[in-house]
């Protein structure tokens, strides 16, 4: 559900397109992949009266207390101009290297859930070739969950 929740925040979340909205996201398909790892098929729709935009490097970083998670990755994407439309997009999401089971495991305590926050790369590009890199930081995990949760109802 993170990478989902950040996906939505970020679609939402770019300056001049206050008026983009997700009508819905679903997570469609998860496999593992390797030891620490996961590929995930989301399905989100997306009302985007504003011009085209391409999403590229979309990158997410999860941390709790600090320590970094894991890292999610979504492949790029181009939001077609003044349309409602469905998209299927390709993700990954890969453990730490220092993260033990007992840290996933804490992951499902709602107190640690409070704990974890998100920290979000990725670039914007018109059609006409402006592009703008978007950072945020220290992003709430809970938030971007919420956020989730309101788009399914």
């Amino acid at each position: 559900m993170p990478v989902l929740a950040v996906m939505l925040f970020l679609i939402t979340s770019c300056g001049r397109f206050d008026d983009i909205k997700v009508n819905s996201a679903n997570i469609e398909n998860i496999q593992p992949y390797g030891l620490k790892g996961l590929d995930m098929t989301l399905k989100i729709e997306v009302d985007n009266p504003a011009a085209q935009v391409s999403l590229s490097e979309m990158e997410a970083v999860v941390k709790n207390s600090g320590k970094v998670i894991g890292r999610v990755t979504v492949d790029p994407f181009t939001m077609k101009a003044r349309r409602v439309e469905m998209y299927d997009l390709k993700a990954r999401m890969t453990l730490d290297q220092s993260v033990s089971l007992f840290d996933i495991l804490m992951l499902f305590d709602k107190g640690t859930l409070e704990t974890c926050v998100v920290d979000v790369t990725l670039k914007a590009r018109l059609k006409s070739g402006v592009s703008r890199t978007l950072n945020e930081k220290d992003i709430p995990l809970k938030k971007l969950i919420d956020y989730a949760d309101k788009t399914r109802k």
